[in-house]
């Protein structure tokens, strides 16, 4: 595990689990819901990366140029049916770069049932307030690859307020596939009793989370246009992930095409603030 702190802000790293996050505190309070525990699988780590598509693929399958795709299911403690979330969550990322206040990880796929290779870089960099984090991918092989990235924190739930302003969201099947785009100006609200597990759609603000005594912004790049807001019943943390499309996107035409050799980066920044505003 890879430590990163300045005078306010501490993560802790895992790159032998999926890049992932462990813990991400400001002033010694925590801002991720931290990991569950040190052997904790990827679903209970307090931030990941989704690369190279977000959510689910229906069955796991999908055609490109006339061409078949089977995926076999990648996780079925998250998904017993469709193949979720990409690789990259699910395996070791290779140490390119730390420093006390950064770090630079790396993932490369060979072709499998996912028949392209490519590399994916993460970058994590403090500042004052929080942290960027950075994801790059490189379709590496001599065809066109559909790509789709994103991030998957978790955060506590008691007294959390999201203020994120939406145009609407996609009902779901139960299997968590959308069925129809449903029309919901406003923003979702953490205190209902309903679970929630879909995408938002046509974000008009950052992402700001408060809590009593701080508050959270989260400025993705407009590339992450999406947000996949997952409230689950009986838990104390919520998810709310900047993503680059819908659920299944692949079989919608939702996914960014990279020609080969092409890099496709984005980012997320998080910042903390003393909450002096009323909630």
């Amino acid at each position: 595990m890879i430590p990163l702190h300045n005078n306010d802000i501490s993560l802790l790293i895992d790159p032998q689990r999926g890049g992932g996050i462990l813990r991400f505190d400001w002033h010694g309070k925590a801002i991720f819901w931290p990991a569950r525990d040190e052997e904790c699988g990827p679903l209970g780590l307090a931030n990941f990366v989704l690369v190279p598509f977000s959510n689910r693929i229906a069955q796991g399958c999908f055609s490109v140029e006339g061409k078949s795709v089977n995926i076999p299911p990648n996780y079925p403690a998250a998904s017993s049916h469709h193949a979720i979330h990409g690789h990259g969550w699910t395996t070791a990322w290779e140490v390119i770069a730390k420093s006390e206040e950064a770090l630079h990880l790396r993932y490369q796929h060979p072709a499998d049932s996912w028949p392209w290779d490519y590399t994916c870089d993460q970058e994590i960099t403090l500042t004052a307030h929080g942290y960027v984090h950075k994801l790059a991918i490189t379709n590496q092989s001599a065809t066109d690859m559909p790509a789709g990235l994103g991030f998957h924190p978790y955060f506590p739930r008691t007294g959390a307020q999201l203020h994120t302003i939406f145009e609407g969201f996609w009902d779901v099947a139960d299997d968590g596939l959308p069925t129809k785009w449903i029309a919901k100006t406003g923003a979702y609200d953490l205190s209902a009793d309903d679970p929630v597990d879909t995408v938002f759609t046509g974000r008009k603000t950052e992402h700001r989370i408060d809590w009593p005594t701080h508050q959270l912004t989260m400025t993705p790049d407009a590339d992450l246009s999406e947000t996949h807001i997952f409230v689950p019943p009986g838990e104390d943390y919520f998810c709310v992930e900047p993503v680059s499309h819908m659920t299944d996107a692949v079989n919608r035409d939702g996914l960014k095409v990279l020609s080969p050799g092409e890099t496709w980066s984005t980012r997320v920044e998080f910042s903390v603030t003393e909450n002096d505003q009323p909630a």
